[in-house]
């Protein structure tokens, strides 16, 4: 009797299908770069040709008075990050975040600072510890020790916030050098460690984290970060002894393997299982730092963007969309052939859409990273090609983003309008973690970027919005949210060993905005997609997918309107596939309901 033919499974042949075009498109890009550069000598090519003349072409373009103030102290943020003098050690230079949520459901933005309580071998510090400060009217109010989310025996590295139970109030996610913490929110105004039994307490170094329900099951799923695997055995004295200056190997993340991430799948209960490996996002060999969950290429299913340090960045997009009720849901490696496998240290994650800076806007989510020292920070504008597939172009230096980054080390960022002019600005946190060689227990501090939009390229213009953005600091994480109410843009930044800055926009441009905040399930709020149309020009942001180092902006979408007094139309598609249009919406805010059947706008 003959053998009867093994039947192959419609999984499985769709698995091989896609994985045969996978090959197919790396062939043909490699032949395509072969053959490229046999027609031309790229050693040869002079990176610097056109820059100096182009720049004076742009450098007499008319700047709005963009101002900010620093109020912390006034408003009652006063935390110092880190206790005593610098240990030179690589996760006290990394340093730690700053988020943005709102925990009491006031309707106002509060403040959750990360810190850590200790260095390695040191004494504790009762100041140490994080800090949630509650918003009351614009002024802050330090209520850490009443909600217990104080976390004094951790290391702190970043934190967000998410209603992952979605119970209706936000839970506080926090990682650190050692377990996590998942604190769940009890709805009165106090917090609970459930990170254990949850199954998220992971004890390595942890970093940044996203959120979003990437199976599409109704159920918020955690995507972990993680860094190295630290060992500050043989690390310096804080006093360096002796002798010529020397960096200690502690200082270098090239010093330590990479350690694996996490995908938390939520099963509904409570409890997550991880599934990393068996989703195809583990990531072993990224030093990973930031990651974002978003629609990437528009089919409705949630991608993956991860951040490395000096390992190679990785785009996987999500299968689901052929292998729909499937399980488990996996994701292919398309870093190379989408042209994001950056090699670069990463640390900052932005995303928006700026394809109306070249013309070119496909509605897709393009995506600004920031880098260490002499490596510039990218912004990777998407381009579907006429296939139908997803590709980058590295668009630095043709907005003007590359020089000013050379001497910079870039930490958190932000994709926001500051001057509520239609157009994304951007701002960065820079801090240098390289030393003075005369004094090795001070890293070298840096300029703050507030870098305005004109519509076609961006300008440095910090050195005149106000006294604490010209000075130079040691910024780690930022995160931005409009605390005071007022309709514009306000900027918190996490000084390493240093007090945060609460930077308090006060720009005057006669512009409106509107503001919007979705209500509904947080499963299909996360990576929302939202589009606001203001004399037919769209603009395009994704609801909590613009991630940041080491934190979270707040969850309020902030349209600039121009002289505009209403939006011609506002869409959102939530992530399970439904859509919600309102016409004619007035400046002002603007909440936004998943059921349709209602909004409600204040101005």
């Amino acid at each position: 009797m003959s053998a009867r033919p093994v039947k192959m499974s419609r999984r499985a042949r769709k698995a091989w299908l896609a994985a045969g075009w996978i090959v197919l498109g790396t062939a043909t890009l490699t032949g395509f770069a072969l053959w490229l550069n046999n027609r031309r000598d790229t050693d040869l090519t002079d990176p610097t040709s056109g820059i100096t003349a182009d720049f004076k072409e742009v450098g007499s373009v008319a700047k709005p008075a963009i101002r900010f103030l620093d109020v912390a102290r006034e408003a009652g943020i006063s935390i110092r990050h880190g206790p005593g003098s610098r240990g030179r050690t690589l996760p006290e230079d990394t340093g730690s975040g700053i988020a943005w949520g709102d925990y009491d459901g006031d309707g106002d933005w509060d403040l959750y600072v990360v810190n850590f309580h200790a260095r390695f071998g040191g004494t504790p510090d009762p100041a140490g510890g994080n800090r949630l400060y509650r918003n009351d009217d614009g002024n802050f109010v330090d209520v850490t020790k009443g909600t217990g989310v104080e976390d004094l025996e951790g290391f702190g590295m970043g934190a967000t916030f998410a209603d992952y139970d979605a119970d209706g109030d936000a839970d506080l996610y926090v990682t650190n050098l050692g377990p996590n913490r998942l604190f769940r929110n009890r709805g009165d105004g106090t917090f609970e460690d459930v990170a254990e039994a949850a199954g998220v307490a992971d004890a390595r170094w942890s970093a940044g984290v996203a959120w979003g329900d990437f199976d599409r099951d109704g159920h918020l799923d955690l995507y972990l970060c993680n860094y190295v695997d630290y060992d500050h055995v043989g690390a310096p004295p804080e006093s360096p002894a002796d002798g010529p200056y020397e960096v200690p190997f502690t200082l270098n993340p090239n010093s330590f393997d990479p350690e694996p991430n996490c995908l938390f799948r939520n099963r509904g209960d409570g409890t997550f299982e991880e599934t990393a490996e068996a989703c195809g996002v583990s990531n072993p060999d990224g030093r990973s730092l930031g990651a974002t969950l978003c629609d990437l290429d528009g089919d409705g299913w949630l991608d993956l963007y991860i951040n490395n340090d000096v390992s190679t960045n990785r785009l996987y997009r999500n299968m689901g969309a052929e292998f729909e009720g499937e399980s488990p849901i996996l994701f292919a490696d398309l870093s190379a052939i989408t042209g994001t496998a950056d090699p670069r240290g990463s640390m900052g994650l932005s995303v928006g859409e700026i394809g109306g800076m070249s013309g070119k806007r496909d509605g897709l989510p393009d995506l600004f990273i920031t880098h260490w020292v002499a490596q510039e920070n990218a912004f990777y504008q998407s381009v579907l090609t006429s296939g139908g597939d997803l590709e980058y172009r590295d668009k630095t230096r043709h907005f003007r983003l590359g020089e000013n980054s050379l001497d910079m080390v870039g930490w958190g960022s932000a994709l926001a309008d500051f001057d509520l002019d239609g157009r994304l600005d951007i701002a960065v946190a820079n801090g240098s973690t390289l030393e003075h060689s005369n004094d090795p227990l001070k890293l070298k501090a840096e300029p703050i970027f507030l870098l305005w939009n004109d519509g076609r390229v961006f300008h440095d213009v910090a050195p005149t919005a106000g006294k604490a953005l010209a000075r130079r600091h040691w910024a780690r994480g930022l995160a931005v949210a409009d605390y005071d109410r007022d309709g514009d843009v306000d900027i918190a930044i996490a000084i390493n060993s240093g007090r945060p800055l609460l930077m308090r926009n006060e720009t005057e441009t006669g512009h409106h905005s509107l503001l919007v905040t979705l209500a509904g399930p947080p499963a299909a709020r996360f990576g929302a997609r939202v589009e606001v149309r203001v004399n037919d020009v769209p603009q395009t942001r994704w609801w909590g997918a613009d991630v940041t180092f080491l934190g979270m902006h707040a969850g309020e979408l902030v349209f600039g309107l121009g002289t505009s007094t209403a939006a011609d139309e506002l869409h959102v598609r939530w992530m399970d596939g439904s859509e919600t249009t309102l016409a004619a919406v007035p400046a002002g805010r603007v909440q936004v309901d998943h059921s349709g059947m209602k909004s409600t706008t204040a101005q």
